[in-house]
């Protein structure tokens, strides 16, 4: 019942029951029409030419076992809509429709800047994107992570739908509504001005979020490691004193949601720094390289970028870079064509492993400090390598492996080494950082979704989706594909338009092979129907037309 419902409001909210249509490209001048059985198309096209000045014709037969023809006529003359209105309301003809154009299902976004981002290829982002594109764990936890910056314009549009808000605090008011040992941290944390404003709102914080999280899919801009992630806005980042603060608030945040399950506070997962200091060692910083350990014991990993110099930092010293944490992951920049970029720090024991920064193109503000106009460019350096690898941890946390994060509340340590270990362990080996780094390789979310996959012994990686619909030979029956985060039986359900249901059936995924139910829909009058997957209270749905 709870499903159905969901179901109905779902239709009722997205427009009065399909009364709007979607804006699907299709022929002009084309009606595709279906006949009842026994029915003369030559019939079909006299009476429709006795009723309109339009010359109706035959342009192909499509398939004319099933009584399917497309017709053409002069569009220019009489209105579309009316002429289509007009052919489904004769008695001989079972259905009719616009010949619409197929739309390819690429896995790489149609975000307008996309095809400048070559960064993402080169990390093999796409390849996990056909299994998750970020936001929630298996557990239904929402995932973040915190950027520490000068400031960065979350009003920019390809960033604001990715915010992270304090909905369990209440803005303005003077209290610590949540008891994380802040006041009114409803949009993150400024340790400057102990307020949750957006610091000083410069390109380099809005270009360094939109690498990790720029909303992805939206017709607009670019798109981050994560499609769909949560970014805490950690501003105000000039002084070491406000790294160690901003590094708190973190803490603080993510030890409140592993106290409550998740009733409070935020399910921190990674913090990005691309920042640091030259020449400087652990030895001269330790109450920094300790926040490390802090964080990492309550599930927190963090990423660093080294220096912006071709010097081996084991023996001149970086800050943060050189801290033994073993929890922190250290990043030097690759060019998009692989090869380090000169300019860029190394070190075989202080240097993780290469990412790609040279050039990255990121969402921006033009104009200067505190400039308020969105735009788009590019962001070079470890600055930007940085935030990718730390977009990577991120959507790794959102793959649906019970054997892989489902203990990030309960041992929080063991589930955030596992992550670390996806991570570095799965790099592309790269000859320019053989020997320089810990790993000789290059960030590969491709190799660390495999090596996910065999942790996960065959279970499938990933959320819970229809992945395919096909329609079997004679058309009426449908073959569904579909993914389950884990092996548990499932309810397969059909509904009508008005969230009836008509059937339903029990699924069991199996291991290792592909899972797939088979619905005959002979009994279904014509119309526009539902099928939905789901368990409990967990659904996924896709709409589908029996002809």
């Amino acid at each position: 019942m709870k499903i159905t419902t969901c179901l109905l409001l779902t239709f009722l909210l997205a427009g009065g029951l399909f009364a709007q249509q979607p804006l699907t490209e299709r022929r002009f001048g084309e009606i595709l029409v279906q006949l009842q059985p026994g029915s003369s198309l030559q019939t079909v096209l006299s009476t429709l030419n006795r009723n309109t000045n339009n010359a109706f014709s035959l342009k192909k037969n499509v398939a004319k076992s099933w009584g399917i023809y497309l017709l053409q006529f002069n569009e220019n003359q009489d209105n579309g809509e009316q002429l289509l209105a007009m052919v489904r309301r004769m008695p001989s003809v079972q259905a009719a429709q616009w010949n619409h154009k197929v739309e390819e299902r690429s896995l790489e976004p149609n975000d307008t800047e996309w095809w400048r981002q070559g960064d993402m290829s080169l990390i093999n982002a796409p390849d996990v994107w056909e299994t998750s594109t970020g936001g929630l764990t298996l557990n239904g936890d929402t995932i973040v992570v915190a950027v520490l910056e000068k400031g960065a314009l979350f009003t920019h549009p390809d960033l604001a739908p990715n915010r992270w808000w304090n909905w369990y605090e209440i803005p303005n008011n003077g209290i610590d509504d949540d008891n994380n040992g802040f006041i009114d941290d409803f949009g993150g944390w400024n340790p400057q001005t102990q307020a949750d404003d957006l610091g000083t709102k410069a390109y380099h914080g809005t270009a360094v979020n939109g690498i990790i999280g720029a909303k992805g899919n939206n017709s607009l801009g670019v798109t981050g490691v994560n499609w769909n992630v949560k970014l805490m806005n950690i501003a105000g980042i000039d002084y070491e004193s406000n790294i160690i603060e901003g590094y708190e608030y973190v803490a603080n945040t993510r030890r409140l949601y592993n106290q409550t399950n998740g009733a409070k506070g935020a399910f921190v997962v990674v913090t990005n720094a691309s920042f640091g200091f030259d020449d400087w060692k652990e030895t001269d910083h330790p109450m920094w390289c300790s926040v490390y350990d802090s964080l990492g014991r309550l599930g927190v990993l963090s990423v660093a970028a080294t220096t912006n110099r071709n010097v081996d930092v084991d023996v001149v010293g970086d800050m943060p870079t050189t801290c033994t944490s073993e929890y922190l992951i250290t990043v030097t920049n690759i060019k998009k064509t692989g090869a380090k970029e000169m300019n860029a720090g190394y070190g075989s024991v202080s240097i993780d492993l290469g990412a790609p920064g040279t050039d990255s193109y990121s969402t921006y503000n033009s104009g200067g400090i505190n400039n308020d106009v969105p735009s788009y460019g590019a962001l070079g350096g470890t600055s930007a390598a940085t935030p990718h690898v730390t977009g990577g941890i991120a959507l790794l946390y959102s793959l649906g492996c019970e054997s892989f994060t489902a203990d990030a509340l309960t041992d929080p340590i063991s589930c955030a080494r596992r992550v670390r270990d996806a991570i570095l362990e799965n790099t592309e080996p790269n000859a320019t950082l053989a020997g320089i780094t810990t790993t000789g390789g290059h960030l590969d979310l491709s190799l660390a979704l495999s090596a996910i996959r065999k942790l996960c012994q065959g279970a499938p990686v990933g959320p819970l989706d229809i992945i395919q619909v096909r329609t079997l030979q004679g058309g009426d029956r449908l073959r569904i594909f579909y993914q389950t985060p884990n092996f548990q039986p499932y309810n397969f359900r059909v509904f009508n338009i008005l969230g009836q249901q008509l059937f339903e059936s029990k699924l069991t995924p199996l291991q290792f092979s592909e899972n797939y139910v088979d619905f005959d829909m002979t009994f279904l009058p014509s119309g526009v129907y539902v099928m939905s997957i789901g368990r409990g209270d967990v659904a996924t749905s896709r709409k589908f037309i029996k002809i």
